[in-house]
């Protein structure tokens, strides 16, 4: 049997010290990453701790609420692409089709399809950047559309008399934004500045009137009168209800 010999055992320690080593290493890369991992969790913790509230106040749950409420009246969206012979083609996005035929019918406030296009042709040539000298921009388009869009649905017009008041109404805002813009053009003439100014400030009354005439139609011309105060002197009577003066007969209520 032979005797192990220096070199057999220093063979041996040659093998072993790196594998210690190498085991040592890889302990502590294990340590580490495991402290950062910790650290991005209890970081991530804490942020989202800072963004929300335990509680919230009466009035930020009603705003809460008013803002859930106007998500499930999201308007329509449109695609528009160009079709060979120039003009744009339109898509209602969306896969069921009874629910993209009540929501267009509640934007236009007309089932009628032909209409609908024709109701958002004209508010769209009415759009900045829509129309120019050189024809149609079908980017323009395609963005300036579906604002159309939003904000038919935001008046949600009820029927066809109201869907071309809300388009006009539309086309009126957008001349009377332009005319601000125009009137705000640095360098211009005094004469200039003032017809920009006095043509917006038409078109701004114009739309109030708009509103005026949309309110009165929905309400059908009723007026709504609100008695704030009532004074009963000592024996007299209060009278509630529809006052038929003259004669105090049995069309009176008392």
């Amino acid at each position: 049997m032979r005797k192990p010999s220096w070199d057999d055992g220093t063979r041996h320690i040659g093998e072993v010290i790196p594998r210690v080593i190498r085991d040592i290493a890889r302990a502590h890369e294990k340590e580490v990453k495991s402290k950062m991992t910790k650290a991005k969790r209890k970081s991530k913790f804490r942020a989202t701790k800072k963004l929300v509230k335990k509680e919230y106040t009466e009035e930020e749950k009603a705003c809460i609420a008013n803002y859930v409420n106007r998500l499930k009246k999201k308007p329509i969206k449109a695609e528009f692409s160009k079709a060979d012979n120039g003009r744009a083609d339109l898509h209602f996005l969306g896969e069921d089709e009874a629910l993209k035929g009540a929501k267009c019918c509640e934007t236009f406030g007309t089932t009628d399809e032909r209409l609908q296009e024709l109701f958002l042709n004209q508010a769209l040539v009415t759009s900045p950047g829509v129309v120019s000298s050189k024809g149609v921009d079908h980017d323009m388009l395609g963005r300036q559309g579906n604002n159309v869009l939003a904000m038919l649905n935001g008046i949600q017009p009820r029927d066809e008399l109201e869907g071309m008041l809300a388009v006009q109404m539309i086309g009126v805002h957008n001349m009377a934004m332009e005319s601000l813009r125009r009137a705000m053009i640095q360098d211009q003439t005094f004469e200039g500045r003032q017809t920009n100014v006095n043509y917006a400030t038409k078109m701004v009354r114009t739309f109030m009137a708009q509103i005026e005439a949309l309110m009165k139609y929905r309400t059908a011309g009723q007026q709504k009168i609100v008695v704030e105060h009532v004074h009963v002197n000592e024996g007299g009577q209060a009278i509630v209800g529809v006052v038929n003066q003259g004669g105090g007969g049995s069309n009176s209520r008392r």
